[in-house]
């Protein structure tokens, strides 16, 4: 092989390289999963996303990569948190071994795994919303 071979071959070796790099530190795309407006009822109030250091559900930490949490007003109050977990398999033992409360639903989705709290809500439109929320979840 010439020396001008090797030179381009090393090139694209780094260039390769530089740009998986990069690729890998860019920021994760947002889940949008919680619009402004859900079934014409409930009306978005707050929507934050962490990482999830200290996560305020019994999940656990190593597994979720962020948290998206919403609060919603309408015909009631709700608050509905979307875990995007290391696997589905996570969020399948999760929806398992998850202890039911008063006034919170739960589900799972491949990688997702959602909590939803409410208080004093319609069943109707608390049905609405799961339905909804559901549907938005990415299909991972």
């Amino acid at each position: 092989m010439r020396w001008y071979h090797r030179t381009v071959f090393a090139t694209r070796r780094r260039w390769v390289t530089l740009m998986a790099g990069l690729a890998a530190c860019r920021p994760a795309a947002p889940l949008d999963v919680f619009p402004e407006t859900v079934a014409g009822v409930w009306k978005r109030t707050a929507v934050r996303e962490s990482s999830a250091p200290d996560p305020p559900d019994p999940v656990p930490r190593t597994s979720v990569q962020r948290v998206e949490t919403a609060s919603y007003e309408g015909a009631g109050k709700l608050e509905a948190r979307v875990y995007e977990l290391a696997s589905a398999g996570v969020g399948l033992d999760l929806a398992q071994r998850w202890r039911p409360s008063a006034d919170t639903v739960f589900f799972n989705r491949g990688r997702y795994f959602v909590v939803v709290k409410w208080e004093q809500a319609e069943r109707k439109a608390l049905q609405e919303f799961v339905k909804e929320t559901e549907r938005r979840l990415p299909e991972k």
